[in-house]
């Protein structure tokens, strides 16, 4: 697979992609095989460790997707361990300060401009084998640094969030969004700060990511302009499936 964030300036856009819940090799290759071009591998509400989170990288990007992979918690312990393991991109979930942002994203880019630390022994530097200058570049350049919004009051304060050297994309979190409004995604208001979010994204020369409970709320959201669109999840999609070819075969 090409550059993650050249492949997405590439396309214009719009890429789509799902969550990684089922703890799964299998599930990977059938998501690449359905015609996915990203994955977000989430730490955050599903059961993977560091060492499978290793594997599911290394399986997405040979089925030729990007490997995204949302952060547990605020911490930033794995973070280095994630980017060495070769992660396309980094969601640091439920963002409440601009500082923390900045914290977990700076952790992101490689020294003196950042903290992250040389591993070119890692599979990110080809095991000591790629150009030191492309490994440098790639880790700088071409990993995604997104951070989610989930309330009023960071939505509210979006700019101060673009406005941070270190972060180069922004993800809107309807869910959390709804526990803190009552508002769903549906809401007039919602769509509103939906589009806008995209909107200044681009405006500031960034990314936005939105995730999609439905098809028809995908394609809307990629109409909107969206980088990165992310419909339903692996565990949904499989239940909902099932759940239909039993109501289908107990219908007389």
């Amino acid at each position: 697979m090409k550059q993650f964030l050249d492949f997405c300036a590439e396309r214009g856009g719009g890429l789509l992609g799902t969550w990684l819940k089922i703890p799964s090799l299998a599930t990977v290759e059938m998501l690449g095989r359905a015609g996915f071009d990203f994955l977000v591998i989430d730490m955050e509400h599903a059961p993977h460790s560091l060492d499978q989170v290793y594997d599911f990288i290394f399986a997405t990007q040979a089925c030729d997707m990007g490997a995204v992979v949302r952060l547990p918690d605020h911490t930033g312990s794995c973070i280095q361990r994630l980017l060495d393991a070769g992660a396309d991109g980094l969601l640091a979930p439920r963002m409440t300060s601009v500082e923390t942002a900045e914290r977990l994203t700076r952790q992101m880019v490689f020294s003196p401009k950042g903290e992250r630390g040389l591993g070119t022994t890692s599979r990110a530097g080809g095991w000591g084998l790629a150009p030191m200058e492309d490994y440098l570049r790639r880790g700088d350049e071409q990993c995604l640094r997104m951070v989610q919004l989930e309330d009023w009051d960071a939505l509210g304060s979006i700019e101060d969030y673009l406005s941070v050297s270190t972060v180069n994309g922004v993800f809107i979190g309807h869910g959390d969004l709804y526990l803190s409004s009552g508002k769903p995604a549906s809401d007039p208001e919602v769509r509103k700060i939906t589009a806008e979010v995209a909107q200044k994204a681009k405006a500031a020369g960034k990314l936005s990511g939105a995730a999609a409970a439905t098809s028809e709320d995908a394609r809307l959201y990629r109409s909107m302009g969206y980088s990165l669109v992310m419909v339903s999840n692996d565990a949904t999609i499989f239940a909902k499936a099932a759940a239909a070819a039993v109501a289908d075969s107990r219908t007389n």
